[in-house]
């Protein structure tokens, strides 16, 4: 009997180091997904939407697999869901980045560049980067958001029964806009704050009613 209670101590000693081997390894994985995303995460939109990496956008993302809330919101403007979309076109390569944003004053959706630089272009025709690169000024070509976006929110209309939305095209701060003559607003990441509070489209939303827009554009409402 002094063998076997002896054993079975030793068996259940080992199995607790077996739980925390195997749970220090996964921390340690976590960690390292979040230390390499987090230098793609600190120079994009995200850090003006939600209110910490690790927690608000990291691990909702990759644990729950849903970033549609966010705690920041939840602060400016209360219940709400965030809808993202990547367009692309007829070749298939992505050429706009959509977020909708689904709160208690209407919808209001935002396509966002990520690239730095001095930006031209109108509401037709393809806009156009200049930036310096090795002491040389380069000019490349891009895809003009405002076109997509005006195809994207022909889906959104359709999508919310003719409800009024709203949108803006968001650029990062490094960014000169001065050539930039575009029918939708254009604003600095930094801005988006005030954009979100100021957001108002004449209509109410409740909670019920924000998660059943989020579904119609493909978003999952748990409803446990």
């Amino acid at each position: 009997m002094l063998t076997l209670s002896s054993t079975t101590s030793e068996t259940s000693s080992n199995m607790t180091l077996l739980f925390y081997v195997i749970f220090g390894f996964m921390l340690l994985m976590f960690l390292f997904r979040a230390g390499l995303g987090y230098k793609r995460y600190k120079n994009s939109i995200y850090p003006h939407i939600y209110d910490n990496y690790l927690i608000d956008y990291f691990y909702k993302l990759n644990v729950f697999r849903d970033a549609s809330k966010s705690g920041l919101l939840k602060k400016l403007i209360g219940y709400h869901r965030l809808n993202y979309a990547n367009i692309t076109n007829n070749e298939g390569k992505l050429v706009t980045q959509i977020i909708t944003l689904i709160h208690a004053k209407g919808i209001l959706s935002i396509a966002y560049l990520t690239s730095e630089g001095k930006y031209g272009g109108s509401d037709s025709g393809n806009w156009y980067i200049k930036r310096t690169e090795d002491g040389n000024d380069k000019k490349y070509k891009i895809e003009n958001p405002v076109i997509y976006l005006k195809e994207y929110n022909l889906h959104l209309s359709q999508a919310l029964e003719g409800r009024k939305t709203q949108s803006l095209i968001a650029v990062p701060d490094n960014t000169d806009i001065t050539n930039l003559h575009s029918s939708y607003k254009v604003v600095r990441y930094s801005e988006l704050e005030n954009m979100f509070k100021e957001a108002d489209c004449g209509y109410g939303l409740n909670n019920a009613e924000i998660d059943e827009v989020y579904e119609k554009l493909g978003g999952k409402v748990d409803r446990k």
